[in-house]
């Protein structure tokens, strides 16, 4: 049985989702825009997500193959890239059967491929290591590596790599890092994919034939305050609301620890979310909520199933009002800096007792 009586959701807006898609694809006309949707899609459920841009969309990305499955059980037909590769031998025949794409990245996957009694022939993507110093084969590997390929193999293949810092508009390593790529598809005469979500929008010459879209496909920009000629639009507002409000005198306090206390008599509003939902519990006390068009901070620390906010300054606030922890009010970015995170880790640590609430 299926009963929910907590407000508290994480509202995800397909509208913003595809607009977004349409925005940052626009950027790189010459390029097949991947929308990546690992780790069930950034936290926005990766089935929804997937099922708004499938008719836009030609590639997703997931990180492992047990994701791309997934897709197809939730009847997801496009072509989906595995990230990360195949972890099992069996990942190739299953990548054969569901028209899956595997990123290559070690000699013990190019080992696995050759050892297949039918060749391959879905697509291949090789990774190569260009200085994020994480997956991928060394330059110098290249050579042996495409030997190991057959031509019908060669022909369909896609050369990549991965920035560590497209989001650095002042770095020199971005260009470096293609520089390096380049002169491997240049002798190959290979397909190639290098721009993340900050390489689309910073580094032009690096869109190639595919670009892989992440994080600014929800709406959060990864070069933080540069000017985009269209704003990005947050896809997902995570919301709860007031369960209790309370009074409190002068010296009193609100939370485990007493690490807040009140310096003036205080409205204190109680919130039906915690860190088992995903709300960071190290958010750092004056951390913004938004409540009827209106900023409230964060006082006391963060419980398991429930926050406190000062609302002393604001008026006509009611039990039922609802709170808006992160979203079109309040930037997901405020509240990582609040809680020395990240927009990814948070958005990935919402809880699946939160339920999705899909609108547009």
């Amino acid at each position: 049985m299926s009963y929910i009586s907590r407000l508290t959701q994480a509202v995800i807006d397909l509208d913003a989702l595809v607009k977004n898609y349409q925005y940052i694809d626009s950027l790189a006309p010459n390029s097949n825009t991947i929308a990546v949707i690992k780790a069930d899609a950034y936290g926005h459920d990766a089935n929804k997500v997937a099922h708004a841009l499938s008719a836009t969309v030609n590639t997703f990305a997931v990180g492992f193959i047990d994701e791309a499955m997934a897709l197809r059980s939730a009847g997801i037909n496009n072509t989906v890239l595995i990230l990360e590769g195949p972890f099992k031998e069996n990942d190739f025949q299953l990548a054969q059967l569901h028209n899956f794409s595997l990123m290559l990245h070690s000699d013990y996957q190019i080992a696995w491929l050759r050892s297949l009694n039918v060749e391959f022939s879905g697509d291949i993507w090789l990774k190569v290591e260009t200085g994020m110093n994480r997956l991928g084969f060394h330059l110098e590997q290249v050579d042996h590596i495409m030997t190991q390929l057959s031509q019908q193999q060669r022909s369909k293949l896609v050369l990549c790599s991965h920035f560590s810092s497209a989001e650095q508009l002042d770095s020199v390593k971005p260009v470096e890092q293609l520089a390096k790529l380049m002169s491997l598809v240049e002798k190959y005469h290979c397909q190639f994919s290098m721009a993340n979500s900050a390489g689309i929008l910073n580094w032009p010459a690096s869109h190639g034939d595919h670009t892989r879209l992440g994080l600014a496909l929800y709406g959060i920009s990864p070069i933080g305050k540069s000017p985009l000629s269209q704003p990005l639009i947050p896809v997902m507002t995570l919301q709860a609301n007031i369960i209790a409000i309370h009074t409190l005198k002068i010296g009193e306090t609100v939370g485990y620890g007493d690490i807040w206390q009140a310096k003036r008599k205080s409205t204190i509003a109680t919130v039906a979310i915690g860190y088992a939902d995903g709300y960071p519990r190290n958010a750092k006390l004056g951390t913004p909520v938004f409540i009827k068009g209106k900023v409230a901070p964060l006082v006391g620390r963060v419980s398991m199933d429930m926050i406190t906010v000062d609302i002393t300054d604001l008026t006509n606030i009611n039990i039922g009002d609802t709170v808006e922890l992160w979203g079109k009010n309040i930037s997901i970015d405020i509240v990582a800096q609040h809680s020395d995170s990240i927009n990814y880790e948070l958005l990935t640590r919402v809880s699946k007792r939160v339920p999705k609430v899909v609108t547009g």
